[in-house]
């Protein structure tokens, strides 16, 4: 009998104030017996397209999937993921380049160039030109307010940072720890897995409430508009939980991607600490909710507030104005997509991906 699986999404890389930031490199170990399948080509050549394919046809099977949509196109795949099978497909043109480790051996190359029409994509040249340049343009300003977003974000977290009563939070977060995490004496550590949960897209801060959904029946949310105390309870609960054995998904922010924990899901339990900020909120609760307040000592965190509030407000200004560059990069981009669509030649495509799908 087939197992059911339920659809689970992250976003695996982010636009942030370095220009991009991808976790591709954490999705897989190319020295572990795998298949990893990188994809080359333009945009609108159907790989978004073959990944779906590859996606369902797995659910399918009752093989269990991660779905890893795009930042730039929320409706656009950028990587599929089985964890059982050590198997993945990804896009790995730019920005989230990637090249094989060990080609042949655990990763395969499929350039999807072959079915293109260069003939018609130079004589396009002037257009596609200005079109990728103008893309690029809006990508490099959208950075540049993500970047300001950062300052402020991390300045405001400083602030915040100095009001809290450590000692407090640390006997707060080991106790829960304690009352969630059983003790599993001898067992092998869990696995760690880096992904995003929450992003900044064309279409606003979309946060993917579906996985946590899928995974957990227990959902513990810390409203902390700063992401300081709820950062150290997550990061907890995640270190208590792998040491027991359970494998995490640690899912960080999207300003801080490399840094700082926004939410963690542990599947095995049920269980995911859930930031609750101005940007996401949890839905359908059914734990408790945590209020960072709790931790702050009032006098400290009243004489700071007005700095803090300022430096929120500046930073939703910021991403505000990063989501409107990425709106008008994606507008830029689907017209770039219809010159590579209408020169490439679909039956070559679905030639290759049948060979993909074939190989499964």
């Amino acid at each position: 009998m087939k197992q059911a699986v339920l659809p689970v999404s992250f976003f695996f890389g982010v636009n942030n104030a370095a220009g991009y930031v991808s976790l591709f490199d954490k999705l897989y170990d190319p020295y572990r017996a795998g298949e990893h399948i990188i994809l080359k080509g333009g945009p609108g050549t159907g790989k978004s397209t073959l990944m779906k394919r590859v996606a369902d046809l797995l659910e399918s099977r009752g093989v269990f999937v991660e779905r890893g949509w795009c930042s730039a196109d929320p409706q656009s795949l950028d990587a599929v993921f089985a964890p059982e099978l050590n198997f993945s497909i990804m896009d790995g043109t730019a920005p989230h380049v990637l090249e094989p480790t060990l080609p042949g051996v655990t990763e395969t190359l499929v350039d999807l160039s072959a079915a293109w029409d260069r003939a018609y994509l130079r004589e396009h040249l002037e257009e596609i030109g200005d079109l990728v340049r103008a893309n690029r343009n809006e990508h490099r300003k959208c950075a540049e307010y993500l970047r300001l977003a950062s300052q402020l974000d991390a300045h405001a977290a400083d602030l915040a940072g100095a009001c809290v009563d450590t000692a407090k939070l640390l006997r707060y977060s080991t106790r829960l720890a304690r009352r969630l995490i059983p003790e599993r004496k001898g067992a092998a550590p869990g696995r760690v897995r880096h992904r995003l949960l929450s992003c900044p897209t064309p279409a606003g801060i979309v946060t993917l409430h579906e996985t946590v959904a899928a995974f957990c029946d227990r959902v513990i949310a810390v409203e902390d508009p700063f992401g300081v105390c709820s950062a150290f309870v997550a990061d907890t609960i995640a270190a208590a939980a792998a040491a027991n054995g359970s494998d995490v998904y640690v899912c960080t922010c999207p300003l801080a991607p490399l840094t700082r924990t926004e939410h963690v899901i542990v599947p095995d339990l049920r269980l995911a600490i859930f930031t609750d900020n101005a940007y996401h909120h949890p839905l359908g609760v059914t734990g408790n909710t945590v209020h960072a307040a709790r931790f702050y000592d009032r006098d400290e965190f009243a004489a700071r507030r007005e700095k803090m509030s300022f430096a929120k407000r500046a930073q939703k200004d910021m991403v505000d104005e990063a989501v409107r560059k990425l709106s008008l990069a994606k507008d830029l981009h689907d017209r770039i997509e219809e010159y590579y669509g209408k020169a490439t030649d679909f039956d070559v495509v679905d030639s290759l991906a049948a060979s993909v799908l074939q190989s499964l």
